[in-house]
């Protein structure tokens, strides 16, 4: 018992020693490594004591206006209601865990609704705006073989239909659709389009003309280049579309005309090389660079003027008995490496003094012609178009009933080979309208095969799945190309679900603090002194018990400035400290107070009633605990129902208030408790005036019987 005592003990003082290091200011513990680790940990302060940023979002509310203008009363929605559920929904996003002392609140512009975001300095701006306009909708569709054959027919009446003078109105008509775009090119040459098939439509087209017939091409992918990296702003995309040419005109260009050689060889092959048959007139590699090195050798002798005879009788290409070995023009890379790097390579024109071995045989080669390259000004014909595009791989998608209002739950998980997916939970509608869905189309055949099931989150493709069979239950898994991280990202998203209607950054400014530095170091001067005036008053009233109250309220502290400092961010971190927080952590001081008045006032009465020391504290802690559990229970139930359904400042001071809770109960408990029972195990500690008592409040010293009144 004594060496649990003691073990007790010692962890106690070691808490101390560890939420004294944290705690106090690093600069107390000097210029080391120590310090310097610990200079990192910080109080954050809210935006009432250090100002922050505040984002203004604009709610994008066109659709449902529409909506509420049609002829139809009964789709008519509230805008009010749609208004609040996307502050709402910001909220979840920007302060998850309701610690971050981040206020969401609505504001209005004229006829503009407006969400306001403040944050304290501890906040990423840069983060909360990813947050607030990440779009998160959740949607499936399922693949039909007959719907990219009808979407080819709507598209070539809209080619019928289609003129210079309504051209800009189906463009605004269709781009509704997010599986249409409208593309604009500047002036391109004909050897700039990428598409050697749509680049010869253009040429031949007239100006502020379509072109007779719907186009299959591809678009150009779109990038920027920032800080020497590469940033993709979209890929290249399958499109069928109209195409109309809005002006050509002739345009001045420097064009580069690449070096050019014109040479004529006598190849030397044998079985092995390439493209050379087994009846090949050279029996093997030796022979054939033997007979082409005494063939150059009388080329060197008696010159070059009848190399065409000598190809055609020596050479084992087929063409040189048509050719006498003459290959006409060229450019680098035209011909084999080897052979492209000794024509280029050479000085001028005339016999390459080497023969040249390639993976076709070795080579005598005579360049006849070397041209440099160069540059000059050219006029050549440059095309202007716009083009009204839809994507290929949205044609052959239905879009179904089932997406992020069923869904129920989303969380990382790990397929058989230990990738990383995203399972996703649907609720019970959820789960019957899957099972529907995947039957239906594990009864389609596409292309010859089974048909697929798409996923799309904000929009862009996730997965493409195929189906062989109906899936009956209340699972799906999302696979991909994901690290943990991207996971955990795209479940956290789903989690929060998509916001219902847009919203659209308008402003972003600082604002100051609403409590200035001096109003802020008065406040908490004014709270240190409470705080030693409070463990003044528990010495004088309770000796030496209240100095074991005050370490335990010293240890309370420390504790609380510890868990602000290093309250970790996987649970929301860190607690962001406002007025309405201070007012939680004095409230909890008065919890840690009482706490220790009730232990200390039922240890008194009991050593008053003959108890020994170690009995009167047992005793006055255990009877004491259910005062003490049913008053902190009940702060600790009504701070749930405050940090679950309160604002962000109420729930800043629930979460202050249920962690101050829990240390008043510890301290109070547990420390002090254990603290007075190490003191027992000193003779110096049984002294009863060191408690307040006095030896005639025992009951062995008092008198018994009642008193009786005299008679007047």
């Amino acid at each position: 018992m004594k060496k649990q005592i003691i073990n007790r003990f010692i962890f106690i003082i070691a808490l101390a020693i560890f939420s004294f290091l944290v705690a106090v200011p690093s600069s107390w513990l000097g210029n080391n490594a120590l310090s310097n680790k610990l200079s990192n940990l910080k109080i954050t302060l809210g935006l009432d004591l250090a100002g922050g940023s505040e984002l203004d979002y604009r709610i994008d509310l066109s659709d449902a206006i529409a909506q509420n203008s049609d002829d139809d009363p009964t789709n008519d929605v509230s805008l009010s209601s749609i208004s609040e559920s996307v502050r709402d929904a910001l909220e979840a996003r920007v302060n998850p865990a309701g610690v971050g002392e981040i206020i969401v609140k609505r504001s209005q512009v004229k006829d503009e609704e407006h969400i306001i975001i403040q944050m304290p300095p501890s906040a990423s701006v840069d983060k909360a705006k990813r947050d607030a306009e990440r779009d998160n909708r959740l949607e499936f569709f399922e693949e039909d073989p007959t719907k990219e054959a009808g979407e080819r027919v709507k598209i070539a009446s809209h080619l019928t239909t289609v003129t210079p003078w309504n051209w800009k109105n189906k463009i605004n008509e269709l781009t509704l659709d997010p599986g249409i775009f409208f593309v604009e090119t500047d002036g391109r040459f004909k050897d700039e389009i990428n598409d050697p098939v749509l680049a010869d439509k253009l040429f031949l087209a007239g100006k502020n003309t379509f072109l007779n017939e719907i186009i299959e091409t591809q678009t150009e992918p779109e990038y920027t280049v920032e800080d020497g990296n590469l940033i993709v702003k979209s890929f290249a995309k399958e499109v069928i579309g109209i195409v109309r040419v809005t002006d050509k005109k002739e345009e001045a260009r420097e064009k580069y005309i690449p070096p050019s050689a014109n040479a004529r060889h006598i190849l030397f092959a044998y079985p092995g090389a390439r493209r050379a048959g087994e009846d090949v007139k050279y029996k093997n590699k030796e022979e054939a660079k033997e007979k082409a090195t005494a063939l150059l050798n009388q080329l060197k002798e008696e010159g070059t003027d009848n190399f065409a005879e000598l190809a055609k009788e020596h050479s084992t290409e087929s063409a040189a008995q048509e050719t006498g070995g003459d290959l006409g023009d060229f450019e680098p890379g035209r011909m084999v490496q080897e052979f492209s790097d000794a024509v280029f390579g050479a000085e001028e024109p005339g016999l390459l003094p080497e023969v040249v071995e390639s993976p076709f045989g070795f080579h005598v080669i005579e360049v006849l012609k070397l041209t440099p390259e160069s540059e000059e000004t050219v006029y050549e014909e440059k095309v202007f178009w716009e083009m009204l595009a839809w994507d290929k791989n949205e044609l052959p998608w239905i879009e179904t009933e089932l997406g992020g209002r069923q869904l129920e739950n989303a969380m990382v998980g790990y397929d058989e080979i230990g990738q990383p997916v995203v399972n996703l939970l649907f609720d019970k509608e959820g789960g019957d309208m899957f099972a529907e869905l995947t039957g239906r189309v594990a009864a389609k055949t596409c292309n010859g095969g089974p048909c697929r099931l798409g996923i799309k989150v904000g929009g862009q493709w996730i997965t493409t799945p195929t189906v062989r069979e109906k899936i009956v239950g209340r699972t799906s898994i999302i696979t991909g190309n994901f690290t943990f991280d991207s996971a955990k990202e795209l479940a956290d998203g789903l989690n929060l679900g998509a916001i219902d209607a847009p919203v659209i950054l308008s402003g972003q400014t600082t604002i100051t603090p609403e409590l200035g530095h001096d109003q802020l170091a008065k406040s908490l001067k004014a709270g240190i002194y409470g705080f030693l005036t409070t463990m003044l008053f528990m010495i004088i009233i309770y000796r030496f018990a209240g100095v074991i109250a005050a370490f335990s309220l010293a240890l309370y502290a420390g504790l609380f400035i510890t868990i602000l400092k290093i309250w970790p961010p996987s649970f929301g971190g860190p607690i962001v400290l406002t007025l309405a927080g201070i007012a939680g952590i004095v409230l909890s001081i008065g919890l840690a107070v009482d706490g220790n008045i009730l232990i200390f006032e039922r240890f008194k009465e009991e050593i008053k009633r003959g108890r020994s020391l170690p009995q009167a504290i047992d005793l006055g802690f255990e009877r004491a605990w259910t005062a003490i559990r049913d008053s902190n229970l009940t702060t600790l139930l009504t701070c749930i129902i405050l940090f679950s359904f309160g604002s962000s400042i109420i729930k800043g001071f629930a979460i202050t208030l249920i962690v101050g809770t829990l240390l008043s109960m510890f301290t109070a408990i547990t420390v002090s408790r254990n603290l007075l029972r190490f003191s027992l195990l000193f003779d110096w500690a049984q002294n009863l005036s060191l408690y307040g008592i006095k030896k005639e409040e025992l009951a062995g010293n008092q008198k018994v019987g009642a008193k009786i009144r005299k008679r007047k």
